[in-house]
């Protein structure tokens, strides 16, 4: 019965693990946080702000539920450049689907004529109003008739939410703006009660609009979207390979599951490499089983994808003065959580900075600039290295520091020497990723695993997750 139903749902890969896209086949519902999210939805008025670590699924739990509710949306995106009015403009534009075509798949709406003309008489004005600036640079201006009363209106008229993703991203002028505007949709709400911005923004930021006007205080529900727990890392694994008639060895999954950093992005991207480098590209009629030797090249395929980001990252953090001396304190004391005092007496005192200089550091090397490299548990009030491939990839930037101010001093010119040779500038020293780079590279990874196990048989609590939940 399986195959015969095999034969008429041919799942593909890339709709089954998606790391750049929000999960359909593979979704893991969350069901406390989606219990609130639904009753946030359900209140008049009521704004959100979506919070947490980059890839912990945000947008995904956003999307399947307004699906679920049948909740028609607009979505914008935000960049540090961006402006309110670049907003406001691809808002409108995301409009079109609705005013134009008008198709929905969700809830069902009608628009009184008097607003459809308002809309073609702006959309007319926007195609017409573009100023040349900044060279050649063309730029849409926003007519006058676009205001953000009007856009509220346009929403309701379509029973649609505004969704602004990355609002963190924006610079403060433009935060104020966009907190000016949260005023205006709650007052819409007495007309048009579907009506709501919903912002989604990095983990520490949940509050920002919040501080930029109290008045918003008890208007706006602050919803924080955590890392997830092993078991529904496990769940998307499971999802995944059942769709595709996988099987995989505990080892594997194990692995996967200490990889994934807690993040359903890195996870569906681990999954997605490990069955693209072992050719399965869409569900097997007959079940195959991958074992925990095929998990080494979909490591390698992460590392290179990332590999620039990483270099960048460590290279940014080192034009601070002290920047080497926190990453170098997490490998040096050989322990995966440090706190602030054992970060800050790693620092020479010469070059140490004050306790509120170094808070604001660690705080910034969680921020989504440094692709929250350090995680601050709240809790426990210790921080740790977030990514063990980035943790990995320390390591080996020690190693190899090491080795060359070894062949420095010996005045020897051997053939490690000449391969990471480097100047007196310590940001010019490279990694070359190769054959041997990545055997040294998955050794690490997996002394990093070993030690997890140890951690997990002694019973020790997880300041970040508790307990070891794995199966």
């Amino acid at each position: 019965m399986n195959i015969i139903k095999r034969l008429f749902s041919r799942h593909k890969l890339k709709d089954i693990f998606t790391p750049t896209t929000i999960a359909k086949l593979a979704y893991v519902n969350r069901n406390n946080i989606e219990k609130d999210l639904e009753k946030y939805l359900n209140i008049p008025g009521k704004q959100i702000i979506i919070y947490g670590h980059s890839g912990s699924g945000k947008t995904t739990l956003l999307r399947n539920k307004l699906k679920d509710i049948k909740q028609n949306f607009v979505k914008t995106h935000c960049e540090s450049n961006t402006t309110f009015n670049d907003l406001l403009l691809q808002a409108f534009d995301d409009l079109n689907r609705f005013y134009i075509s008008e198709k929905s798949s969700n809830k069902q709406y009608t628009i009184n004529s008097e607003t459809k003309a308002e809309y073609a008489v702006i959309s007319t004005k926007i195609s017409n109003t573009v100023s040349e600036s900044q060279g050649d640079k063309r730029v849409r201006v926003v007519p006058p008739q676009l205001t953000p009363q009007k856009l509220a209106k346009f929403l309701g008229e379509i029973n649609a939410v505004w969704i602004i993703e990355d609002f963190h991203k924006v610079v403060h002028d433009e935060k104020k703006r966009i907190a000016d505007v949260v005023k205006i949709f709650i007052d819409n709400a007495n007309d048009y009660n579907t009506v709501r911005i919903i912002c989604i923004g990095a983990v520490g930021t949940a509050r920002e609009l919040i501080e930029l006007d109290n008045n918003l205080n008890n208007r706006v529900a602050e919803l924080n979207v955590p890392l997830l727990s092993d078991n529904e890392i496990d769940e998307i694994i499971t999802k995944g390979f059942d769709l595709l008639n996988i099987k995989i060895e505990k080892e594997l999954r194990d692995k996967i599951i200490y990889y994934s950093n807690n993040l359903a992005s890195i996870t569906h991207q681990l999954c997605y490499d490990l069955c693209y480098d072992s050719k399965i590209f869409k569900n097997r009629y007959f079940p195959k089983t991958l074992k925990k030797d095929a998990f080494k090249e979909a490591i390698n395929a992460y590392v290179r994808k990332n590999s620039d980001t990483f270099t960048k990252i460590y290279d940014a953090i080192l034009c601070q003065t002290y920047g080497w001396n926190v990453l170098k304190a997490f490998e040096h004391l050989e322990k995966e959580y440090l706190t602030f005092e054992e970060i800050r007496s790693s620092i020479p005192s010469q070059k140490r900075p004050t306790e509120e200089e170094l808070i604001n550091y660690l705080e910034q090397l969680g921020s989504s600039e440094y692709k929250e490299v350090v995680r601050l548990d709240r809790a426990s009030k210790k921080y740790s290295i977030s990514s063990p491939f980035f943790k990995a990839f320390l390591k080996m930037k020690f190693a190899i520091e090491k080795s060359e101010q070894k062949n420095i001093k010996n005045k020897k010119n051997n053939k490690l020497f000449n391969k990471y040779s480097i100047d007196e500038n310590i940001n010019e020293r490279k990694i070359i990723f190769d054959e041997q780079f990545f055997i040294e590279f998955n050794k690490i990874l997996d002394n990093l695993v070993i030690t997890e196990s140890r951690i997990k048989n002694e019973n020790i609590v997880h300041p970040l997750k508790g307990k070891s939940n794995r199966k």
